[in-house]
């Protein structure tokens, strides 16, 4: 059974919003959650309250330049020559928390 009555006040609405990691600007490479979807159990059945740690990496590698390699935003962070596939320095890290 529906109820008809007033629209909900646009103020009201916009508290009531779920907030959302930055990180869900990224497509997550570990459970393939799109753009703007939350993380998913590897089987996609059950969201989850969390985004994955690849999908943080993701955001980061994505959004900002890391102040201690020099790698710019796409490109991974690298030690040295070693490139770090699954990691960024923790510089990176923070300037894409600021970014966002």
């Amino acid at each position: 059974m529906t109820t008809t009555g007033a629209p909900m006040p646009a103020s009201l609405r916009a508290t009531l919003r779920t907030i959302r990691h930055p990180a869900q600007a990224t497509p997550c490479p570990h459970c393939r959650a799109t753009t703007g979807r939350p993380c998913t159990t590897v089987s996609g059945r059950r969201p989850l309250p969390e985004v994955h740690h690849g999908r943080i990496v993701a955001h980061a590698r994505h959004v900002a330049a890391c102040g201690r390699c020099g790698a710019q935003p796409g490109r991974p962070c690298h030690d040295d020559g070693q490139l770090r596939h699954d990691t960024v320095h923790a510089e990176r890290h923070a300037a894409a928390e600021e970014i966002s």
